[in-house]
């Protein structure tokens, strides 16, 4: 199962959290309004916060992201996929409106 993440900026590291869903690849994909290319940094590093901007950044803004590990992209089978994390663009907001129109 893909990993759904809230990361704000203040956090550094996901190790002392839990992911907020577990989702597959496919609907994870669909709930966050991924492509491949929001592919932020690989699994085995910190996934990228800061923007660059020091009033985003100086925020405490939080972030949406998809933890997608190896097992997960072989069986979605499409090989633009690959393993790490992804940036959403959606916000906690949205994300929580769309989970709870969808049907389990």
């Amino acid at each position: 199962m893909a990993e759904i993440w809230y990361l704000s900026l203040s956090e550094e590291s996901d190790a002392s959290s839990e992911p907020s869903y577990e989702r597959s690849l496919i609907e994870s994909i669909d709930l966050l309004e991924l492509t491949p290319d929001d592919w932020n940094s690989p699994l085995d590093s910190d996934p990228e916060l800061k923007t660059g901007n020091p009033l985003v950044d100086g925020s405490g803004y939080v972030y949406v992201f998809l933890k997608v590990h190896e097992d997960e992209v072989r069986s979605y089978g499409d090989e633009a996929w690959k393993p790490g994390w992804y940036k959403s663009s959606i916000t906690i907001v949205g994300l929580e409106k769309k989970i709870r129109k969808k049907p389990k």
